[in-house]
């Protein structure tokens, strides 16, 4: 369980996000999933929708206004940064491409996105007045952040070079990196010794990406409120190092993980 009252250090991933097409509709799957509350922030910040758990901040749900042609809709990991535009630069130094240049969202913060070498996006976040989760590690919130890449030595180099990881294997060897059976060749990122993600080889026919895990109190229930919200399953049960993990799609076809915390090792 981790409560969060300042801001992440730098290269902590600090906070989830998606763009649907309909965040109301995306909304009410939510918070029937997990007991999430929501916080309208108004037309200055495009009606982005905040969810709380008990209070806390844990995600945002926000509006997605263009349909390139095959974009699935996907999960935004931002990584907590003390300079956006330092960051920004580091990025650009080390292969990643920025898709969204550094700007400021309001009082909350600077904000930046950006797409390593094998593709995956994520996000930078400075904070200002909003730094991000206030909750983690704890059924309903974010538990666990996973790069899923088709360029394995490449990303872990970027990921490395822009945020100083260190690297260690995953505990249980290849193979058992979660995002699904075929997912292989996991490593933990690490600051100061303490993880906070995984890095590992994607799927066979999956492009690279970033993986939000929510945990959940019970995994079978969890997948029948997924199942009956008008979500689906897309692979599992398997085992990860966190427990027992399903993969799943909400109703617009956004992936993510569950694993049961209360099993997680």
């Amino acid at each position: 369980m981790t409560f969060r009252d300042t801001a992440w250090p730098e290269g902590t991933p600090c906070w989830v996000e998606v763009r649907v097409f309909d965040p109301k509709h995306t909304s009410e799957f939510y918070g029937a999933l997990f007991g999430w509350e929501f916080l309208d922030r108004g037309e200055e910040y495009d009606h982005y929708l905040t969810a709380s758990l008990a209070g806390r901040t844990v995600a945002d749900i926000g509006p997605r206004f263009e349909e390139p042609a095959g974009a699935p809709s996907a999960w935004l990991v931002c990584i907590a940064v003390e300079s956006a535009d330092a960051v920004a630069e580091r990025i650009v130094r080390a292969g990643g491409t920025l898709t969204v240049e550094p700007t400021d969202v309001g009082t909350h913060g600077r904000f930046a996105v950006a797409a390593d070498p094998g593709g995956a996006v994520f996000g930078i976040w400075q904070a200002d007045e909003y730094f991000g989760a206030e909750v983690a590690d704890v059924p309903g919130a974010a538990v666990w952040h996973r790069c899923l890449t088709r360029d394995h030595a490449a990303a872990q180099a970027f990921y490395v070079e822009v945020f100083g990881y260190t690297v260690t294997p995953e505990p249980g060897g290849p193979g058992s990196s979660g995002g699904g059976p075929d997912a292989a060749n996991g490593v933990v990122l690490r600051l100061d010794g303490r993880p906070v993600a995984g890095l590992a080889e994607a799927g066979a026919g999956a492009a690279s990406h970033w993986l939000v895990t929510f945990g959940v109190a019970e995994l079978a229930t969890a997948v029948t409120k997924v199942t009956a919200s008008g979500g689906s399953v897309v692979t599992g049960p398997y085992d990860t190092p966190r427990g027992p993990s399903v993969l799943v799609a909400d109703e617009q076809g956004t992936p993510f993980e569950v694993v049961a915390v209360g099993a997680a090792t």
